[in-house]
């Protein structure tokens, strides 16, 4: 038997794409021929599949439908309880005078863009998003309007990013996995230890190389709008992990990936694939010895109650992106390009010191459920790291070696 190894659907997965952020989901565990325990959904599977294909469908409908950039859609999803708008910026007047009826045909309306969240509302990070959301209302001169989404509730992050590739008016949070499905260099971004700091995120992004893997996903249908700091990652262990001697046989959960397979291997685990719905579980039934995250899900996933240490190996200086339609971003008038253009640049430097806060605050609200933090001695596993590049020959060559130049320059 494969000990430890959970795989999710009704295959062992090698590649597949998962956003690394809390999604709730009803499943149970089967045992493979193979012996390798499986997650499988509830029969309800297909249904949400189905239905987020027909999402996906009617957004492109929605998309195809404008013109001049401008949205022909119904815009009654604010009084969707799944869904809220920021203030919209399109400044209209009474129209009770005649002289304005005659301009009436001349006005535009604001195009809508659904921005679909893997966090719930209740996250500290929504209000942050909210802000970014308002922002490009305002600059965008009345031409844009913004509609958030928690929790996924438009549809699954995989099906939103093909649908955005297609045309549909929609922003999706997503980490560099699912870019990488796309753009296989964009992997590069989840490398454990290649960034040192929140800024090395906007630097790396903003290089030419970045600027390269940004030009070949818009050949793609997908431009990235902002990519920004996530969170910092460390590990959440039944024991203090010190050396990467004390992770030796350490069954650490990790999404079904390469690169994730590629990070546990780097602390020194062996990779334990659950969705990230299923880590409390895995961890208080012995699946998985340990998890890696940002402290913020740490926390928020309450991985407080079934393990008590954390160990500082600051792995991973996560980033999260906002992607759109290339399609849709090209059909817009110059202020609403302008507006993205501009507010999606500034927002790294911003985010940084705003998710730093956050970071301490809940290094605090675990020190207060009795977690214990401890220093790791990171030289070993920084060595580690440098053979992670070997497992993807897909890679441009050198790619790993440049990005490391690019954002010490």
């Amino acid at each position: 038997m494969n000990e430890g190894v959970v795989i999710q659907d009704e295959r062992c997965v090698k590649n597949q794409s998962e956003s690394d952020n809390p999604v709730l989901a009803s499943s149970h565990e089967c045992v493979c021929a193979g012996g390798c325990k499986r997650i499988r959904c509830e029969e309800g599977t297909a249904l949400k599949k189905l239905l987020a294909i027909l999402v996906v469908f009617s957004l492109v409908l929605l998309a195809a439908c404008g013109s001049g950039g401008s949205n022909g859609g119904n815009n009654n999803n604010n009084n969707n309880n799944s869904s809220s708008s920021t203030t919209s910026g399109s400044g209209g007047s009474s129209g009770g005078n005649s002289g304005q009826a005659e301009n009436k045909q001349d006005k535009v309306e604001p195009t809508v863009l659904k921005m679909n969240l893997v966090i719930s509302n209740t996250d500290k990070t929504w209000p942050l998003w909210e802000e970014f959301a308002k922002e490009l209302e305002e600059k965008s001169e009345g031409t844009l309007k913004v509609e958030m989404y928690p929790t996924e509730s438009l549809g699954k992050t995989t099906d939103m990013i093909e649908a955005i590739s297609k045309g549909a008016p929609i922003l999706q949070d997503s980490d560099p996995s699912h870019l990488a499905a796309y753009v296989p260099d964009f992997a590069i971004f989840m490398h454990p230890y290649l960034f040192k700091e929140p800024n090395d995120i906007e630097q790396a992004w903003k290089s030419e190389i970045g600027q390269r893997m940004s030009g070949e996903l818009e050949d793609k249908g997908l431009k990235i709008v902002t990519m920004v700091y996530f969170g910092t990652r460390h590990l959440i262990s039944d024991r203090p992990v010190v050396t990467r001697a004390d992770t030796k046989n350490m069954k650490i959960r990790n999404a079904p990936t390469k690169m994730w397979n590629e990070v546990t291997k780097t602390l020194g685990g062996n990779p334990t694939n659950t969705a990230w719905s299923e880590v409390y579980s895995a961890l208080s039934q012995g699946v998985a010895d340990g998890a890696e995250s940002p402290l913020s899900l740490l926390y928020s996933a309450k991985l407080y109650e079934v393990r008590k240490n954390i160990s500082l190996t600051g792995h991973l200086v996560a980033t999260t992106s906002i992607v759109m339609s290339k399609q849709v971003y090209d059909s817009l008038p110059e202020q609403a390009k302008k507006a993205i253009d501009e507010v999606g640049s500034a927002y790294p430097a911003k985010r940084a010191g705003q998710i730093v806060a956050l970071e301490q605050e809940f290094r605090e609200l675990l020190e207060a459920e009795g977690v214990v933090f401890n220093d790791v001695e990171k030289d070993e596993f920084i060595e580690a790291a440098k053979n992670v590049s070997q497992a993807f020959p897909e890679w441009t060559p050198g790619l790993y070696e440049d990005m490391l130049k690019a954002i010490e320059d």
